[in-house]
């Protein structure tokens, strides 16, 4: 018996895709840090829609004695969103991939929604890294 390699009999596409990272740290407002992990994940929900994003799963922590993590994946990736309560900060981080269209504008959007709905009038600055292969 031959145990020669299978070939595929069609090669899957070479398609470019472009990954964007946009990463904080905030300082945060009095109500984010008292916020559960459900009123968070149901806010993040809400920005994330706004920015034209769309959510397909979620997990949320809450540590003791203080602190909340929360992840929502994306269809186009994913946002991470930590409380550290003692320094009244918060980490954030977006991440989505052009696939089928360019997300850019729509992660940058959430950028902004995110620092005033965690930061109030603070404008920190944002970290953007931009990856193709």
């Amino acid at each position: 018996m031959s145990t020669r390699p299978r070939t595929q009999s069609s090669a899957l596409p070479n398609i470019p895709i472009r990954s964007h990272h946009f990463s904080a740290i905030l300082p945060t407002i009095s109500p984010i840090l008292t916020a559960s992990a459900a009123d968070l994940l149901a806010a993040l929900q809400t920005h994330v829609e706004t920015a034209g994003l769309r959510a397909v799963t979620q997990a949320g922590a809450t540590f003791q004695p203080q602190g909340v993590s929360i992840v929502l994946i994306l269809e186009e990736s994913h946002v991470a969103l930590h409380i550290w309560t003692e320094c009244r900060k918060a980490t954030v981080d977006i991440h989505v991939c052009d696939y089928s269209q360019d997300n850019f504008t729509k992660a940058k959007f959430l950028t902004e929604r995110l620092t005033a709905w965690i930061a109030g009038n603070d404008r920190p600055r944002w970290h953007y890294w931009c990856i193709e292969g």
